[in-house]
């Protein structure tokens, strides 16, 4: 038989109440997740901030401003002007990046890592990003084969 002190029990129950608060973490994880999910920087932004439409009316990564922003899945995104903003809010399946903005690379490798915007590729009229530039250097080897690993760990619930 075990004898726990009153320091065990403390020790015990902080334990029990740490885990239970956790349990609510996972839940809400979980439900946030069950979403539509989209990469964001640490003050909330898609895109770390970059507009997404550049990559199509320009083909170059373009920062965006705060000025021009629209909401789309939870997060602001944003826009280097009103014609963007604008295109944006008519489609944004058109020109928002694949997987959430996350890297399309490691997605492949079952894990969520954000895109850096300025390592990106048009493939199929759809756009990838990858953490770094040898994820899209990769890409270029094998687009198909990389985008369904992607897809798979993409479309595997939580």
């Amino acid at each position: 038989m075990k004898i726990y002190s009153r320091r065990s029990a403390v020790v015990l129950a902080g334990s029990g109440a740490l885990l239970a608060s956790a349990g609510l973490l996972v839940q809400t994880v979980r439900a946030a997740t069950s979403s539509p999910r989209v990469a964001t920087n640490g003050r909330g932004v898609a895109l770390d901030g970059y507009d997404t439409t550049a990559y199509w009316r320009t083909g170059a990564a373009r920062e965006g401003t705060s000025t021009q922003t629209e909401q789309w899945h939870g997060a602001p995104w944003y826009f280097a002007d009103a014609a963007a903003a604008q295109m944006f809010s008519t489609n944004p399946e058109a020109v928002a990046p694949q997987f959430g903005g996350f890297c399309t690379r490691a997605m492949s490798f079952g894990k969520t890592v954000n895109g850096d915007p300025n390592v990106w590729r048009i493939y199929r009229d759809k756009l990838y990003l990858f953490a770094l530039p040898v994820g899209g250097e990769k890409f270029d080897e094998g687009q198909d084969a990389m985008i369904t690993l992607a897809q798979q760990f993409w479309d595997t619930p939580d």
